[in-house]
């Protein structure tokens, strides 16, 4: 037989504690022990073998008194016995005609407490409850609304006072330049001056292999060590149960293996020196204004210049608001056109980036504007 230890229960009448597992009826209020739930003071958590100093062991009387089996009820009376009575205490039923002991008394109790619960779904147990995460989650996500509301809006500046126009246009200028050059290949049109043989890169091969010893490791069974659970017997007693599990430990050796040796092998291309021509963008034409009359520039090409791509313009005007701070606009040139010194303007921009627009009375978008400062 296993080592039996004390089990202990609680009076579900009078409310005491720590009443032994061989006590059959309260002390303190004479209440039969009936269907209690057993327990061990020490805790029934699984233990090694050198921690087992607190458990209170039964002696070898007690424990052939007990036994380790669960106590019966009479199916005739309910009356509770102990599991080493032939016949019930109460009205001397005998024990082969019950088939009842002690855990299946605990899950009838336990069966019949899920149907009462079930069956007042509208039952409820006041909990002290606490709304402080949920609170500061609320308000994060409040802030990030509020966020991007904001964002998602815009800020209008009504009244500005237009103070001036310009423009800007310009045209690149490109130069046929001579380049010396090296390269694998000869672009189309160049002039050869030289080519020879050159490493162009490296391929890696293998070589051979070669013996090397490496370190591997291992687990291997070292030993094995005893631990201890615990079964409740549903007879006020607990019967400890031994156990074995294998230790292991690493091992390390060493192991004779084959690597391979790779070498660099350079490969050899037909390098070139040429000369090129190339068009090059050397310079700008400019031609600019502070009137509503955009022009070209002139072009004065030299022999080996062309005009290049593309042409660029730019047209911007100038505000100034109630505060006496100016800005500067660049707009389409059809927007342009229409917008004359003394005009005054409504121009929004979003606060999350991207062009501002000049707007009518009613707020509606009429034209993109950059500001440029």
């Amino acid at each position: 037989m296993a080592k039996l230890i004390m089990a202990y229960w609680d009076c579900p009448v009078c409310g005491s504690k720590g009443i032994a597992g061989n006590v059959m009826n309260c002390p303190t209020c004479g209440r039969a022990r009936g269907d209690v739930q057993f327990y061990m003071k020490e805790g029934e958590a699984a233990r090694e073998e050198d921690e087992r100093q607190d458990l209170e062991y039964l002696s070898d009387e007690q424990a052939q008194e007990m036994g380790d089996q669960p106590d019966w009820y009479c199916s005739f009376c309910n009356s509770l016995n102990k599991n080493g009575a032939e016949v019930c205490a109460n009205c001397g039923a005998s024990r082969k005609d019950s088939e009842s002991n002690y855990f299946d008394q605990l899950r009838k109790k336990q069966e019949a407490e899920r149907a009462e619960q079930a069956a007042q779904p509208h039952a409820t147990v006041k909990t002290k409850k606490s709304y402080k995460g949920l609170i500061i989650f609320l308000l994060i996500l409040a802030a990030m609304f509020l966020l991007f509301r904001y964002m998602s809006g815009s800020d209008t500046e009504k009244g500005l006072e237009v103070t001036g126009v310009a423009w800007e246009r310009s045209i690149p200028i490109e130069e046929n330049i001579e380049y010396d050059e090296t390269g694998w290949s000869l672009p189309s049109g160049a002039t050869l001056k030289n080519s020879y043989q050159a490493i162009q890169y490296y391929d890696t091969v293998l070589d051979h292999y070669e013996e090397v010893e490496v370190q591997r490791s291992r687990e291997v069974l070292d030993h094995y060590e005893t631990y201890y659970t615990y079964e409740d017997n549903g007879n006020g007693t607990y019967s400890e149960v031994e156990h074995e599990r294998p230790v292991y430990e690493t091992e390390y050796y060493t192991e004779t293996v084959s690597q391979p040796v790779y070498v660099s092998v350079p490969r050899y291309g037909t390098k070139y020196e040429y000369s090129v021509w190339r068009w090059t963008t050397t310079r700008k034409v400019t031609a600019s204004g502070t009137d509503h009359e955009p022009v070209w520039p002139e072009l004065d090409l030299k022999e080996n210049e062309r005009e290049g791509s593309p042409r660029q313009e730019n047209y911007l005007f100038m505000t100034v608001n109630e505060k006496g701070a100016t800005s500067k606009w660049v707009t389409a040139a059809e927007t342009w056109d229409q917008i004359q010194v003394g005009n005054r303007l409504s121009i929004t921009t979003p606060r999350a980036g991207g062009a501002a627009y000049i707007t009518d009375d009613n707020g509606n978008a009429v034209a993109a504007v950059y500001r440029t400062y």
